[in-house]
């Protein structure tokens, strides 16, 4: 009997919780007041104003693998040449004492925060050309923008670090299709973030003489608070990796792979 009657109280006590965690999770914000960012999600910029695919001259396997994902998803990417870590020339313009691969990375990244704003694009997404893509992206992104506040500076659509409350997690590992927007807290990583007009002239007023890799420096100033930025958890966009596809910033470091539901790459027979 008394057996019994503590299973009761653990039962009991069990619904508790979940529901509280329910209520967490659902219920609306408080805050009447927020306005949500306008978007056009099924044109071919997928809801923004450009987007850019960061890819060096001389890595083309990359762009045609690049280019196969623009297909699918009828998007339009403009493919940026990379700077290369010997083209001291251009390198020497910008001041950091970065290692010429990182540093090259970092003015890569600069000189189309630069073309953002002199463009006057409202909003642009910048991909790595290592990246694979879920295959429901547009969806994702569909609801993604219905709570994306309209003061976003930054949107981590992929990154490297596992955002978001452990309640989610637990929901998410029952239902893993399932995504959540949330503050960005240490986003990580550079290979699929979007920024809106003011968070290009902010990147470029404040990411500049930097010591550290250009996604750490960002991370510090998400971090302080100085840039308003949100991630989408899991990552719906993530770098693929592979012992024949090694980093050109960082030659040898494989890192932990981030799965997709369903990679666009692998649906299309690419990896």
């Amino acid at each position: 009997m008394k057996i019994y009657k503590n299973l009761q109280i653990v039962i009991i006590f069990s619904i508790l919780i979940n529901l509280t965690f329910l209520y967490i999770l659902f219920s609306p914000s408080n805050n009447s007041e927020t306005h949500f960012y306008e978007f056009n999600v099924t044109n071919r910029t997928l809801g923004f104003g450009h987007i850019y695919a960061i890819n060096l001259a001389n890595r083309q396997d990359r762009r045609h693998r690049m280019e196969a994902i623009a297909s699918s998803h009828n998007l339009d990417f403009e493919f940026f040449t990379a700077i290369s870590k010997d083209d001291y020339e251009t390198l020497n313009q910008y001041k950091s004492d970065l290692d010429p691969s990182h540093k090259a990375c970092y003015v890569s990244h600069y000189i189309l925060w630069e073309l953002i704003a002199h463009n006057r694009y409202m909003s642009a997404l910048i991909l790595e050309d290592d990246v694979d893509f879920e295959m429901d992206i547009v969806s994702i992104m569909s609801k993604v923008y219905r709570v994306l506040p309209a003061d976003w500076e930054m949107l981590y659509i992929g990154h490297c670090s596992s955002e978001g409350s452990i309640f989610f997690k637990i929901r998410q590992w029952f239902d893993n299709s399932l995504f959540q927007l949330l503050k960005s807290d240490t986003p990580a990583c550079a290979h699929a973030y979007a920024i809106s007009y003011s968070g290009a002239l902010k990147l470029l007023k404040e990411i500049v003489d930097i010591k550290e890799p250009v996604d750490v420096e960002i991370v510090y100033k998400v971090r302080s608070g100085d840039i308003i930025s949100y991630s989408i958890e899991p990552s719906a966009i993530v770098q693929w990796k592979s012992l024949d596809n090694p980093s050109d910033v960082s030659p040898g470091t494989m890192g932990s792979q981030w799965p997709l539901k369903n990679s666009t790459l692998r649906f299309l027979g690419l990896i």
